[in-house]
């Protein structure tokens, strides 16, 4: 197949070279189905499309017209238009798009290689086993591909490397892959990406959702119908799902759990939810709460999830309760924060809360270098902690659970948030009261200091006042003139106010 296109460009070229074309490089542009692309017309300074043309090489040497003179002429010309800037624009791609384009003007073209990525699941694969095979455009198999620097690989949500030991990879060719695994109920609306690179670029990722097929469980059982016990044997079907869809949130977030083929439903027939043994709705209208409602789509929305909404959550018609639209397994992620006594450090408590029992392939991990415990299993509970200085926590850490190495959900503790517990509340106060305390110690402790100053003052002061008083008495006994007695006495006064001084 690929060789007989090939065949058809070499034709295609070797007419166009005849004919006096300068040819351009040609361009290779990636695409899945249903997308729209715009393949450019590589020919330069192109003042009008009025003498534009687009041909496409197909297969068996078959080149077919798409544009002839600016006017477009394809089979399916709902689905293509001609631009502008003379590129070609193709909407809802199929499998047959995918093949080599030539834009020409009359002496100068240029080519366009499309290509494909597809996903199909193999329809009857080994027991116990899914396949799901990518590939470019029609090489299936064991073709070959002619492009080089292309790779294809099996990717997960969060685009790490999809890795476990019930995958197997197979890689036939550059342009073809195989992923082969050993199923499990919870691969029941699970999502699959493949990723093409060229030349360690990505240039397109693809996703295949599983669906794990619903069956008919029949069972009989009797019914006595008169007084004398006759039994008639009555025989029911029931359906149900051999897979369940398993979904993680954090905690404090809201969560959309999806009932599926509704379509199926009978006629003004409604869907009710239930978890575990429980039932939270008989209809969509009546069942309305600020935490819990439901959509018109029949989803079930939570809106602030807690610990304890984990479960196993059940879909089903309301008519028929056996006729059970989807199953769904719902695990809850949350971070606590606690100071150890005596206030030195703080430990982050990261907890997976399980429906039933946590997978083997889950993991919880904390971010950061600081010190982790091991994992921790308590009945339907993973736990790791996280042990901090409580003085060094600066920054946020996060906590993600992987299943199979993938990230599922995570969820992040800030230091600015769980650290204002009434312990720390209480750092400021202490702070506050030891400045106030010293301040009042150094404005006692200067008053104290300017008292005693004052009372050393005035105890000098009294003395001088009394020396004085004793030199004006001892010189109103002398019998001396009376200026002379007051000059030296002013004199002496003068003395001892400058001695003091």
């Amino acid at each position: 197949m690929a060789t007989f296109s090939w065949i058809s460009v070499c034709l295609l070229s070797l007419t166009q070279a005849a004919a006096g074309f300068q040819s351009f490089d040609n361009v290779v542009m990636f695409a899945l189905l249903e997308d729209s692309i715009t393949l450019p017309c590589g020919i330069p300074s192109i003042k009008h499309c009025s003498s534009v043309n687009w041909n496409m090489a197909g297969e068996f040497h078959a080149v077919t017209e798409v544009v002839k003179a600016g006017r477009v002429t394809a089979p399916n010309t709902l689905r293509v238009a001609l631009l502008k800037d003379c590129s070609l624009k193709i909407d809802h791609l199929v499998l047959d798009d995918a093949q080599l384009y030539f834009c020409d003007n009359g002496v100068l073209n240029s080519s366009v290689s499309l290509q494909i990525l597809k996903i199909v699941e193999k329809p009857n694969p080994a027991e116990n086993t899914i396949e799901l095979q990518c590939f470019l455009n029609m090489y299936r198999g064991y073709v070959a591909c002619n492009n080089k620097g292309i790779q294809i690989k099996w990717i997960t949500d969060d685009n790490t490397s999809l890795n476990g030991d019930r995958y197997t990879f197979k890689y036939p060719s550059e342009c073809f892959s195989k992923l082969i695994i050993t199923k499990k109920r919870t691969d029941h609306h699970r999502n699959w990406k493949c990723q093409l690179t060229l030349n360690d670029m990505v240039k397109a990722t693809i996703t295949y959702t599983t669906t794990l097929k619903g069956t008919k469980l029949h069972f009989t059982y009797s019914i006595k119908y008169n007084v004398f016990y006759h039994a008639q044997n009555v025989t029911r079907s029931r359906f149900t799902s051999d897979g369940i869809e398993e979904v993680f949130t954090a905690v404090s977030e809201s969560v959309s759990l999806s009932c599926r083929n509704t379509s199926s439903l009978s006629v003004g027939g409604s869907v009710k939810w239930a978890v575990g043994e429980r039932t939270l709705a008989d209809d969509i209208l009546p069942y309305q709460t600020e935490a819990l409602h439901l959509n018109k789509d029949s989803s079930l929305v939570i809106t602030k999830v807690r610990a304890l909404n984990a479960g196993d959550y059940q879909c089903s018609e309301s008519k028929d309760e056996q006729k059970v639209l989807n199953k769904i397994r719902l695990h809850t992620l949350d971070v606590t924060s606690e100071l150890v006594p005596g206030g030195d450090n703080l430990t982050l408590t990261c907890v997976l809360t399980c429906a039933k029992e946590c997978g083997k392939d889950f993991n919880l991990l904390w971010s950061g270098e600081s010190w982790q415990s091991g994992l921790i299993h308590v009945n339907n509970t993973l736990i790791k902690k996280l042990f901090l200085p409580v003085f060094s926590v600066t920054d946020e850490f996060t906590c993600s659970m992987q299943r199979e190495g993938e990230v599922m959900v995570s969820k992040k503790w800030r230091s600015t948030g769980p650290l204002h517990t009434p312990a720390w509340v209480a750092v400021p106060l202490i702070l506050l009261m030891c400045l106030l305390t010293v301040g009042l110690f150094m404005y006692m402790k200067r008053k104290q200091d300017k008292n005693t100053e004052n009372e050393q003052s005035s105890i000098g002061m009294s003395h001088v006042y009394e020396v004085i008083q004793d030199e004006n008495i001892d010189g109103l006994h002398q019998q001396t003139p009376i200026g002379r007695g007051v000059v030296t006495t002013t004199d002496s006064f003068y003395d001892l106010l400058q001695a003091v001084n």
